[in-house]
């Protein structure tokens, strides 16, 4: 993997560029001065609502639609100027809809991948036959070599054709939505497929519509929305709320999956309302790693004033923070909480009306944010978790939280959020 990475340093040949492409149709445009750079051996993901024009720059890059205005290079060569047999030793195309290829088996359908590299009346040989099975091997689908296209279900029939787009031995691979029909083992296949041969020198672009598989799996993403190109770059870069809001519409807390290290993506409620206006008490949530999203969420809900932190970068309690307008203290992922991290969280600490402690795990980079809170005016622990399970100090921990008088102990956001109530009421009277 180092050495992967290290390669993807040295400067790299474009395989495919598309500079400015206008493309309209029926008075719509479906492109609108949208520019790619793809690099040779890179995988990237394309990813956007329906209709944000995914499909419509695959087939503009693949030569089967042409742009009124802008310009496609395939490696160096101008795509207008080149033969469809031309294009087709070099790029292959997996549409999302499979053509109507009904009457032929699987293995027949695979080798009409080996077309573009045979004369007008030459007949396969057996170096073709081998390709083809080598490319249904690739795809484990040597098993409808013999079934006839039609018996086959959605899925077993988009691994077939990118059985036949493998068979073309292209080195510029274009996939259009190539998970759409498959289970989630499968997905997981094929991409893990496509990869392997983008580490081998294939050079891959697909429309991905699962965004957590898109960041997992692709080197850059870039995000369309309505005929445009909203963001481009690595996963961090593109999958961020306001990114996600402004092509989807949708609100989402960003975070990192602990196993594959990639962002992910959960969705708030939609249905909820808009937060209200901060009008009630100031609420300052101690969390970290997933323990407060759900807290401050109903915390805001509610129309509390509300700080948090200190929060890691890639923290799905910074994530949602950001997403909720929730001022926070910031740390880098990973680090001790420093000098001046602490004294920023002891000033929103000794500025809180109440301090909220999370499920939070502690160890000794963020032990700090315990000893903060010794010092809240009203605290309220959330306890879903023994303290002794989430103390990874030896008991340095555990020794502090013994000490500490919480106003009250819940067991979930919608307690909290309630006790705030009960207890801000009663210091009013």
């Amino acid at each position: 993997m180092a050495d992967e990475h290290r390669n993807r340093d040295r400067p790299r040949e474009s395989a495919l560029v598309a500079r400015e492409l206008v493309y309209e149709a029926q008075s719509a445009r479906l492109l609108d001065r949208v520019s790619i750079n793809v690099k040779r051996g890179d995988f990237i993901g394309l990813i956007g609502p329906n209709g944000a024009g995914k499909t419509t720059l695959l087939r503009t890059i693949s030569g089967l639609l042409r742009a009124q205005e802008g310009s496609v290079t395939l490696e160096g060569h101008d795509l207008e100027k080149m033969s469809a047999a031309e294009i087709a030793r070099i790029q292959a195309l997996l549409p999302q809809a499979t053509s109507n290829t009904y009457g032929f088996n699987g293995l027949e359908i695979v080798m009409m991948g080996r077309y573009p590299h045979m004369n007008r009346f030459q007949i396969e040989g057996s170096d073709d036959l081998r390709i083809a099975l080598d490319s249904m091997r690739l795809t484990e689908t040597e098993a409808f070599a013999d079934r006839d296209i039609s018996t086959l279900s959605g899925g077993e029939r988009q691994r077939v054709f990118l059985a036949r787009a493998l068979a073309q031995k292209p080195r510029v691979l274009l996939l259009d939505e190539p998970t759409s029909h498959l289970d989630v083992q499968h997905q997981l296949k094929v991409l893990d497929t496509i990869r392997e041969l983008v580490a081998g020198g294939l050079t891959a672009v697909a429309a991905i519509h699962d965004l957590a598989l898109a960041a997992r799996y692709c080197h850059r993403l870039v995000l369309m929305s309505r005929g445009r190109v909203l963001a481009h770059g690595s996963a961090e870069e593109v999958l961020t709320p306001a990114n996600i809001e402004a092509a989807f519409g949708v609100r989402a807390v960003v975070f990192r999956d602990p196993f594959s290290g990639t962002p992910t993506i959960s969705l708030l409620d939609q249905t909820m309302p808009q937060p209200r206006s901060d009008m009630g008490p100031r609420v300052h949530v101690v969390c970290g790693g997933g323990t407060g999203a759900l807290v401050m969420f109903e915390l805001k809900q509610a129309g509390f004033a509300l700080s948090a932190g200190p929060l890691g970068a890639g923290d799905a309690d910074r994530s949602a923070a950001d997403v909720l307008g929730i001022e926070y203290v910031s740390v880098p992922a990973f680090s001790p909480v420093d000098d001046e991290a602490h004294a920023c969280h002891m000033e929103m600490v000794n500025a809180a009306d109440f301090t909220v402690l999370c499920n939070l795990p502690v160890g000794f980079n963020n032990l700090p944010n315990l000893k903060a809170v010794q010092r809240a005016r009203r605290l309220i622990c959330l306890e879903t978790i023994p303290f002794s399970d989430r103390d990874f100090t030896g008991g340095a921990a555990g020794l502090i939280y013994r000490q500490l008088s919480p106003l009250v102990r819940c067991r979930t956001p919608r307690e909290v959020a309630d006790a705030i109530r009960k207890r801000s009421a009663e210091v009013k009277t």
